[in-house]
This record gives C-alpha cells, sequence and structure tokens, in this order.
C-alpha cells in the first residue's frame, strides 16, 4: 500500500544567491522525501542543481510575468505553502485564502525603521495585512518574534523555527593562529555597518581587513581616501575561493545594526571564526559573550574587543574552539526535525 506524501510547495528560488532561496534549497534537500512530495522553484537564466526526489518549476522569462503562474499552480497543487521570500505576497496570500489553502512565513528580522521600508516598498503599504492571510507565522529567533509583536502587532506561533546550516560544507580548523586577518561578508555593505569596519581598519593598521562582497565605486573610493592599504576588496567569491580566503581569518566582524539571523554568523563559526557583532537584533540569545564570539553594544566596545584578542591569543583560540560548536549545533540534520514537525502539523489543522 502506497503512502500519502503531503505535498510541501517551497517558495523560493534553489538556484539564485538569496537567503531565502538558500533556506529553501537546504530544506528541499533534507526533508524526508517518504513522508514529502517537494516542490520547488528555479529561475530561467541560471541552471538548476539536482535534487534527488525534489520536483522543480522553472520560471521563465518575462519573470514579472511568468511569476504569477508559477505560483498560482504550485499554491493551487500543494497541500503546505511555504512563502518566506515576501514576493507577489498580496497576489500569493490572497490565492491561499480564496482556495482555503495552508500557508505559512517565516519572520527572519526585526521589522525596525529600515526593514519595514524595505517590506513596504517590496510589497506595498499593506504588507502587514497580507502577513495576516498566513495560517501561521513563525519566526526564526525569540527576538524577532518579540520585537515584530511589540511593534507590529506581528503575532507568530510559540514554536521557534530556527534555520539551519550545511555544515559538510565547511571544514573546521584544526590550528589556530593569532588575529592578523579580520572579515566582513555581505551581498551589499551600504547596511552593514561599514563605516565602523572602516574605522577599525583605520584604528589597527596592523591587520588586514577583508571584505566579500560586491564593493561600488563610491566605497572604493572611499577606501583610497582614507588610504586604507590594509583593506582588501575581494569582491563576489565562488565556493572554492570563498573557503581558501577564509582559511586565513581569524574574526569575522558584522558592524550592522538591523539584521535578523544573520546565516554568515554560522558559515564562519562552523570555520572556526568567531564574530564581532552588534547586540540589536539579539545575536546574545544564540552567541555566548566571550565563549563562542562576542556581542556588544558601542564601537568603542568593538575597538576594546578586538585589541583584546590581539594581546590574548589563547582568548580568541578558545572562542574560535567554542565556535565550531556553535555551528555544528544548527546543523540542518537536527533542525529539520522542528520543519517536518511542523508541516505534518498542517495535515490535520
Amino acid at each position: 500500500m502506497s503512502v500519502v506524501k503531503l505535498k510541501v510547495f517551497l517558495g523560493g528560488y534553489v538556484n539564485y544567491p538569496n537567503a531565502q532561496n538558500f533556506n529553501c534549497l537546504s530544506l528541499a534537500k533534507h526533508l524526508d522525501k517518504s513522508k514529502f512530495d517537494v516542490r520547488v522553484l528555479s529561475i530561467y537564466s541560471r541552471p538548476s542543481p539536482n535534487l534527488d526526489g525534489v520536483t522543480i518549476y522553472r520560471c521563465q522569462w518575462p519573470h514579472s510575468l511568468t511569476a504569477f503562474w508559477v505560483y498560482f499552480i504550485n499554491i493551487l497543487t500543494a497541500d503546505v505553502i511555504y512563502l518566506p521570500k515576501g514576493e507577489l505576497l498580496g497576489f500569493n496570500t490572497f490565492v491561499c485564502r480564496f482556495f482555503n489553502k495552508k500557508c505559512f512565513t517565516t519572520f527572519e528580522g526585526v521589522l525596525d525603521a529600515t526593514n519595514t521600508s524595505k517590506a513596504v516598498q517590496k510589497s506595498g503599504p499593506n504588507v502587514f495585512k497580507y502577513y495576516r492571510r498566513f495560517t501561521k507565522c513563525y519566526s526564526i529567533s525569540s527576538f524577532i518574534k518579540t520585537f515584530n509583536e511589540e511593534n507590529h502587532r506581528l503575532f507568530s506561533e510559540s514554536t521557534i523555527l530556527e534555520l539551519g546550516i550545511d555544515t559538510t560544507l565547511f571544514s573546521p580548523k584544526t590550528s589556530f593562529t593569532p588575529l592578523k586577518h579580520v572579515v566582513l561578508i555581505a551581498s551589499s555593505f551600504d547596511k552593514k555597518g561599514i563605516h565602523d569596519y572602516l574605522s577599525l581598519a583605520h584604528n589597527f593598521p596592523s591587520l588586514t581587513f577583508h571584505l566579500i562582497g560586491q564593493t561600488d565605486a563610491s566605497l572604493s573610493q572611499s577606501i583610497a581616501d582614507q588610504s586604507l592599504t590594509n583593506v582588501v576588496e575581494h569582491g563576489f567569491l565562488d565556493r572554492s575561493s570563498y573557503q581558501e580566503v577564509l582559511s586565513h581569518i581569524q574574526l569575522h566582524i558584522l558592524p550592522s545594526r538591523s539584521e535578523g539571523f544573520p546565516k554568515v554568523i554560522l558559515e564562519t563559526a562552523c570555520l572556526g571564526i568567531p564574530s564581532l557583532v552588534y547586540s540589536d537584533y539579539g545575536a546574545s540569545q544564540w552567541i555566548t559573550h566571550y565563549e563562542n564570539g562576542f556581542v556588544t553594544s558601542t564601537f568603542d566596545e568593538l575597538k576594546a574587543i578586538v585589541n583584546q584578542l590581539l594581546m590574548d591569543p589563547q582568548l580568541l583560540e578558545e572562542t574560535s574552539k567554542a565556535a565550531i560548536q556553535l555551528g555544528q549545533s544548527y546543523d540542518w540534520k537536527q533542525k529539520i526535525k522542528s520543519w517536518e514537525e511542523v508541516l505534518l502539523s498542517f495535515d490535520n489543522h
């Protein structure tokens, strides 16, 4: 007797680099195919990955038109719909409600002034109304849950639906060296605290400050104008080059004030590179200060930590070892169980 699988549509493009897309890709890989019939999207301009047991619906050109149809047909034929991206949010949530479809999303960042403005630009002034159409909403951290409920009355389930990481993609360090190289990683640097990062480079000329991600002409000019010869711009890197650069890094610095749960913190942690971050978005809920990373509130505290690590290589080594454990604790093989429980709960909803 054949088992009836739950038909799950993960509304992300698994062949396009974006945090939500990467999460859908990982979910598609790790969901138990004996229980779930998994469907995902891909974009026409890039090759699709090989995903055993997963149906990939290719969105053809022009994307602005065909996306409506691809989302519509997948929503119509699925049992449970996961929409993490906010793409066509008004249309998709209307279709879900009209056809009485079980759908959910995840809040992956605090909706502060910056992120609220982005959400309105993307989905229109009724964006919060659209979010309330979902059958259920989940937050990926308790800090995000509390912030969005208190500030926007966007309520989410009591279950915190944490995201994971494919730890097999990262080989942790086996030896540790004194602090010489630090890194800031971002797709775009304008909202990632780049000015604080460059100020650190000015204050610590003996260290090399790496930038991985797209730098525009104005940022490059700013680096040149400040004569910051210890700042290295790498641009976007393929996975091999990315791992090669990170193999020389001792500290990841992310001086952003507005985040959710940055996956780059877990990626660097898996390699044995602890993170130095600001506290504004609840990082202290997963980073234990002075144990597996460093959480600060001010720029002066950032400087103090960097100076301390220069003076105390043993502290850096101990924190690096603990960071590996932090990264491994978020392995998708563990986190996928919570996602499967959530998906199966809709079957009886």
